[in-house]
């Protein structure tokens, strides 16, 4: 799609979606004029047309998403079906790892490596693990299991472990470009728990060909390979939702798209060039290091005139979630810093206007929660002060009696849009699922896809307030200057033991405990309204308890819950994966000892 065709689908979009906040901005307008304005009344008006048009903005990209299932913008396609082989391999496929289980990184890499031989074009990638790790333990494994791989794996492999580990991921992937990135033509970036099939490697590496004003490809990846029901229910998201938000994001952002920081091709020279990240001027968490660079990335490439598209037809792009509720709101504290620190970007010089959207949108993706949270506290306040009214007014001297005017109508009328847009993306992607070939059998049937809709919808729903509280409080941090560490992620699903989810979420339950005292007491008509986000949090320690459950992913899966298509047509580059790391139990990834290293910096070479 070009940025002619872009620019009317944008101004279209942006169009319906301001028009239903004002619709449903006018009407809790004319509710609360009745009795007269007020700062309170005002200040609610104007959170709930912030936050809708936020949720109506969600719900019609999934609406357009829906359309471009059919309407793909997609890139110039190569022409030929062979990629041609050259003197020297034109693609480094870098890994950057933090104390992570060296045997799960290199098991992943060796599939990888084996899937890109099978598509013949093993001679054109090299493959890094990038280390920045501090754990002597991490280090001596990651040095003995790199030995194994580079004995067992075909294709290229390299192993480098620098110090110090200045700038963190971002600074990580500067020193590799600064040392041997002038070797190569592309960059395929990858987490510590991705996998990408040989064929979208290829098929990346063609796109980049064919479009030589690109400068990044981003392929949305698919999560996989979890086993705790929290992860059932993300996978189940992401494969059924997933797909509507990437397509209306490819639809929309055209050349424009954005970074996440993983499963993407970069060209590697206007990379280099121009993506070296300022220090922010003060002291962290708003000052220091950029954390969340890959926005800024994007945004800087972007503003030196080069194209970034998102590719999600491609396909053959996974990771993995975070098992547990408590290891996703501990990665959201580490995202809700950096994502913060782009309130200091947003204007910045020479910047596009999509790359300021993306930034604000980040930043709006984490201030939302306290806004929430601010929005059904003034709601609760305005309904307990209304109830104090006396039932009469006068006219001079004289008591006129003041009839109450019910607004309940109404009132139910915008809960119902609100849900509406809310759940509708949901129902949506079942309905797509109906119009696929294969798409309801691969997620266990029509009834049993329905009824992991619903089921996903009822969890999500008990989840969100908890994660609304954990994220405002994350927000309250960060302004009062406190930034987080850098620690590894826990990417095994192992559960929560009951001491740790008491100490994580006891805040939670007094939090919901005592508001609905409060409510019940003093606004008992709002009780009921307000119990399904207050059981939410309420609930979150047996919640997070049976979410973190192996047992409950198992019994899931037996009943046919929540069933993804990698379960039902089991993907063969997992299915690798799992068994070089042995999670069938037949693990096929010695230990032997260290040997090799990276290879040569190009700068020292010369």
């Amino acid at each position: 799609m070009t940025s002619r065709r872009v620019s009317p689908a944008r101004w279209l979009y942006a169009g319906i979606v301001f028009s239903t906040t004002a619709v449903a901005s006018t009407r809790l307008w004319s509710i609360l004029r009745v009795d007269g304005f007020t700062h309170l009344k005002l200040l609610l008006l104007a959170l709930f047309a912030i936050l809708f048009c936020w949720i109506s903005a969600s719900f019609w990209l999934c609406v357009v998403g829906a359309w471009a299932r059919s309407h793909r913008s997609k890139l110039r396609q190569p022409r030929g079906v062979e990629v041609q082989p050259t003197l020297r391999p034109r693609v480094a496929v870098v890994t950057a790892i933090f104390n992570e289980d060296a045997r799960l990184v290199f098991a992943r890499l060796q599939a990888m490596c084996e899937s890109v031989c099978a598509a013949g074009a093993s001679d054109l990638f090299d493959f890094f693990v990038l280390s920045d790790s501090t754990n002597p333990g991490c280090l001596s494994t990651e040095a003995e299991v790199f030995r194994a791989l580079r004995a067992l794996a075909p294709g290229r492999v390299y192993y480098r472990h620098r110090t110090p580990n200045s700038g963190r991921k971002s600074g990580n992937i500067r020193e590799f470009c600064e040392n041997w990135g002038a070797a190569y033509d592309y960059m395929v970036v990858l987490d510590a728990d991705s996998l990408m099939t040989g064929e979208t490697f290829v098929r990346l590496l063609r796109l980049m060909d064919a479009n030589p004003r690109a400068a990044l490809i981003q392929v949305p990846p698919l999560l996989i390979g979890r086993h705790s029901l929290f992860a059932r229910l993300q996978q189940f998201a992401s494969s059924v939702y997933g797909p509507l938000y990437w397509d209306g994001l490819a639809c929309l952002q055209g050349p424009d798209s954005n970074y996440w920081g993983h499963n993407a091709i970069l060209r590697v020279a206007p990379f280099m060039r121009h993506c070296g990240l300022p220090r922010l001027p003060g002291r962290p968490p708003l000052g220091g290091e950029i954390l969340s660079h890959d926005f800024v990335e994007a945004a800087l490439l972007r503003r030196a005139g080069w194209e970034l598209w998102m590719a999600p037809e491609l396909g053959g792009s996974y990771e993995e979630s975070p098992p547990t509720l408590l290891q996703n709101l501990k990665r959201d504290r580490r995202w809700c810093e950096g994502n913060l620190q782009h309130i200091r970007l947003i204007f910045a010089q020479g910047f596009r206007g999509s790359s300021r959207l993306h930034l604000a949108v980040g930043v709006m993706s984490y201030l939302s929660a306290p806004l929430w949270l601010a929005m059904l506290a003034v709601a609760s306040v305005e309904t307990l002060r209304e109830q104090h009214f006396a039932p009469a007014a006068f006219a001079g001297r004289f008591p006129v009696l003041a009839l109450p005017v019910s607004h309940a109508m109404e009132c139910v009328a915008l809960f119902l849009v609100a849900a509406l847009l809310l759940l509708g993306p949901k129902f949506l992607g079942w309905l797509m699922l109906t119009r696929e070939r294969g798409g309801l059998a691969a997620h266990g049937g029509g009834g049993r896809a329905l009824c992991s809709v619903l089921f996903e919808i009822l969890f999500s729903t008990l989840l969100a307030p908890i994660v609304m509280i954990s994220q405002s409080a994350f927000v309250a941090s960060v302004l009062l200057g406190r930034s987080t560490t850098w620690v590894a992620q826990q990417r095994t699903s192992r559960g929560i033991g009951i001491g740790a989810a008491i100490s994580a979420f006891a805040p939670h339950t007094m939090l919901a405990v005592g508001a609905a005292a409060l409510i019940y007491e003093y606004i008992p008509s709002c009780f009921w309204w307000l119990a399904p986000l207050l059981a939410g949090p309420a609930l979150s320690i047996p919640l997070t308890l049976v979410s973190s459950s192996p047992l409950a992913d198992r019994l899931a899966a037996w009943i046919g819950l929540l069933r993804v298509p990698s379960e039902t047509t089991p993907l063969p580059i997992a299915a690798r994966f799992e068994s070089l790391a042995g999670r069938d139990g037949n693990s096929t990834l010695p230990i032997l000892g260290y040997a090799d290293a990276a290879p040569t910096p190009l700068r020292e070479a010369a």
